[in-house]
């Protein structure tokens, strides 16, 4: 295993020199026409713990290529590909979690490498279209909420039931054709997931999800989303959908140069699970705050807030209730230092407490990806 990881690392690390090499066609030059083909990735850990233990744990790291070239002589239409792969190498625990995103497609599992994003597509005046393993069209919303370092994105619907929303299609979605179009100031979007994997299969879309925003610069952002499953079963496997599952969100958000603050909020349906690992139907909101200070804007303060429940408490006393601060500092375009901590108060199916304090300090490492 270590020397697969090696020889990928190698490949992904000479990829630009390799494309560096590409000929091309009378007209058609590499400066010109191709317009970034690089590696890129971002290598993240943590020390944290609680009253359950301490461990050092892997924060999402990642490698992979992007690239996009255009392939016509007026650079209005182009192609682009993203070929991404999670590393996990340290050893999965139980009783710390960080970020609700659990990297791999169907939750936390003892594997090294695994498939974050593949997927290539077609840019042009009126729109992008896309096909594979994706971001879906919802995290262009809820993305501006998945706004910090270590904790949070808990009720945003993307992370939804402790996997990466491959399935439901509100995170990097599978299987996913997807169309995008940004003019100025709006976005719309929407997608298809095409697969066989129940036996419920649609013949033609067995997922699909649509959203879009209107962003005013300097006061507000407002979006919606919606998604839904046609495939889904009353007894899924891990990598199948469940019966019914559906959500609808709405964003508002405000960003500055150096101030953001954004709230989202959703109602579902069999989207997410109690702690115990049953499907409900429920509600949730989390709103993020950031702020940036000090010379050169290095430092930054992120507060987060994110709170899940049951629409009816009839069946499950269930409430998800976190809270959340981090500090960071930014020694360079590359390198970021956090200190961190999460404050766990809900309630479990049962009625029992939940009352936990995580702490946690963290340290990123970017190549070619931006750092937030």
């Amino acid at each position: 295993m270590k020397t697969k990881i090696i020889s990928i690392l190698i490949i992904l690390i000479f990829s630009s020199n390799l494309y560096a090499q590409v000929k091309e066609g009378p007209g058609l030059s590499v400066p010109n026409r191709l317009k970034s083909i690089v590696p890129y990735g971002t290598i993240e850990y943590a020390f944290g713990g609680n009253k359950e233990g301490w461990a050092v744990v892997d924060i999402i790291p990642r490698i992979g290529i992007k690239g996009q070239w255009a392939i016509d002589e007026q650079n209005d239409y182009y192609m682009f590909t993203i070929a991404e792969l999670g590393l996990q190498l340290t050893k999965k625990n139980d009783f710390i979690d960080l970020s609700a995103d659990p990297g791999n497609g169907i939750g936390k599992v003892n594997s090294a490498l695994f498939a974050r994003q593949g997927l290539i597509g077609i840019g042009s005046p009126y729109g992008r279209f896309s096909i594979g393993k994706q971001w879906g069209v919802h995290y262009t919303l809820a993305g501006a909420i998945d706004n910090m370092y270590i904790f949070g994105a808990d009720a945003i619907g993307v992370y939804n039931a402790g996997t990466d929303g491959g399935v439901s299609g509100t995170g990097r979605a599978d299987q996913a054709a997807k169309y995008e179009l940004f003019k100025g100031n709006f976005f719309f979007g929407f997608q298809g997931q095409f697969r066989n994997i129940t036996d419920n299969d649609q013949y033609f879309a067995d997922a699909f999800a649509a959203a879009s925003y209107y962003n005013i610069p300097g006061i507000i952002k407002f979006g919606l989303s919606y998604s839904k499953v046609f495939d889904g079963v009353e007894e899924p496997e891990p990598n199948q959908p469940m019966i019914d599952d559906e959500m609808l969100a709405l964003l508002l958000d405000h960003q500055s140069k150096n101030f953001h603050f954004g709230v989202m909020a959703m109602i579902f349906n069999n989207h997410e699970k109690t702690n115990e690992g049953e499907f409900y139907k429920g509600w949730g909101v989390e709103y993020n705050l950031k702020f940036n200070f000090g010379k050169k804007k290095r430092w930054s303060v992120v507060n987060n807030v994110s709170y899940m429940t049951p629409e009816s408490k009839l069946h499950s006393k269930f409430v998800m209730n976190r809270y959340a601060l981090e500090l960071a500092r930014r020694f360079s375009k590359n390198t970021v230092i956090i200190a961190g901590l999460r404050y766990d108060n809900g309630i479990k199916t049962d009625g029992g407490r939940i009352d936990k304090l995580t702490y946690a300090l963290g340290f990123y490492y970017n190549f070619n990806y931006p750092v937030p």
